[in-house]
């Protein structure tokens, strides 16, 4: 996999480089500065080379529904394994990086959930004072829940690799020209009536056009304008969800020094399915994660999501999801912080589906989640938390009616 990967990759960026290198340099990019901050301030160094180490420890606990349904199964779970990211800037103008993190997926008593997951990055960046050029692979191999529709966890492959091209027009504004693809190839699996494998193989491609202005020196307005492509691999879903989208974001990037933080991104999507007998989306969309620390002590977050997500219920294409929440964290001593969060959602299908005795419906998913935590600083940004959660569904399809209950451990690099 990895040669095939790298055998028709390479001369792709390769060639982009040199593009590169004969480009004016005037003024240096705020994405050349972000790269940069993260390999300096990497743990260690050894050589030319500088490591930042880490430690995954996740749900670490005891879950009362494992496959989010209505005959719950209980089990005590852990996650949990290295991870890695390597640096090595060349004359600090091209960097090359990578990052593993291969993980353990533990339950004590549902054998056949236990699994590793491995995660892969790599990224080649050229860093000039006006040109910032980069090229990037990634792949992971993991069994997780992909998204608020399927309960069940399938392992999943993903292939992608993507390129981006950044030029700083002057002291504040910058353009880019980015591409990303990813195939997505899941394992043959059976949710409900409905095979996992068939009805999401599938293959992404995405180009995006962006431009930059620096508002403050921890704060960028952008305009992005994305088109999208999607072809599904066995031909009976191809012929229902094969698509196209086209879309314009509008937003902010925050500093992740600054007392505001994180991403705001708004937008309208035009989301055609090839097949004419099913239901275009046109509408809003965004997502956003922003903090924000209002006093020393105190920290509020928000976070919003709405976009459209491929399903393999009955005859939809696809479904919308909405969810937004707020969330809060209290400094009460410089070692312990108390966590809270909420988050409200709601899933919408366009089309309509049996539920028996001759009766057809929208289905409509309502979500609510309560997460709360107290965490104690171990290191300087480290800290271990005690964490809880309660999940429930409530559905117009009665059936569908779900709760879910953890308690646990977590271990947090940002405190």
């Amino acid at each position: 996999m990895v040669k095939r990967m790298f055998g028709r990759r390479i001369p792709i960026a390769a060639m982009a480089l040199l593009i590169a290198g004969v480009c004016p340099s005037f003024a240096e990019t705020w994405k050349g500065k972000e790269l940069e901050a993260l390999w300096r301030k990497a743990a260690w160094r050894f050589g030319p080379f500088r490591i930042q180490p880490a430690l995954v420890l996740s749900n670490a606990g005891v879950d009362s529904n494992i496959y989010y349904s209505g005959n719950p199964i209980k089990d005590y779970t852990l996650t949990a394994g290295p991870a890695v990211t390597v640096y090595l800037p060349i004359y600090q103008k091209l960097i090359l990086s990578g990052t593993a993190s291969p993980q353990y997926v533990h339950y004590f008593k549902t054998k056949q959930e236990r699994t590793w997951n491995y995660y892969l990055t790599g990224s080649a960046a050229l860093n000039l004072k006006s040109v910032f050029l980069s090229f990037d692979i990634n792949y992971s191999d993991a069994r997780e829940h992909w998204n608020t529709e399927i309960d069940i966890r399938p392992r999943r492959k993903e292939d992608g690799l993507g390129g981006s091209f950044l030029v700083q027009t002057s002291r504040r504004t910058s353009l880019s020209l980015s591409y990303r693809e990813a195939k997505y190839d899941y394992e043959s699996l059976v949710f409900d009536i409905f095979n996992v494998r068939e009805q999401l193989n599938r293959k992404e491609q995405y180009f995006d056009l962006s431009a930059y202005y620096q508002v403050t020196s921890r704060t960028k307005f952008f305009l992005d304008l994305e088109y999208g492509v999607y072809k599904f691999a066995f031909a009976d879903t191809a012929a229902l969800k094969d698509s196209q989208s086209r879309a314009a974001y509008g937003g902010f990037e925050f500093s992740p020094t600054g007392r505001i933080r994180g991403k705001v991104r708004v937008g309208y999507k035009i989301f055609d399915i090839k097949n004419p007998e099913e239901t275009d989306y046109r509408g809003l969309v965004g997502d956003a994660q922003v903090s924000v620390r209002l006093a020393r002590p105190f920290v509020v977050r928000a976070s919003y999501k709405r976009d459209v997500d491929f399903s393999l219920w009955y005859s939809n294409a696809y479904y919308l999801e909405n969810t937004i929440g707020p969330g809060a964290s209290f400094y009460m001593l410089k070692f312990v912080r108390l966590d809270y969060d909420y988050s409200l959602g709601r899933n919408r299908y366009p089309e309509v589906q049996p539920i028996g005795g001759g009766t057809n419906v929208k289905r409509l998913d309502d979500y609510r989640v309560h997460s709360a935590g107290i965490y104690f600083r171990i290191k300087k940004k480290v800290a271990l938390g005690v964490i809880g959660s309660r999940w429930a569904r409530i559905s117009n399809l009665v059936s569908e009616n779900n709760k879910r209950y953890f308690y646990g451990l977590n271990l947090t690099y940002d405190f």
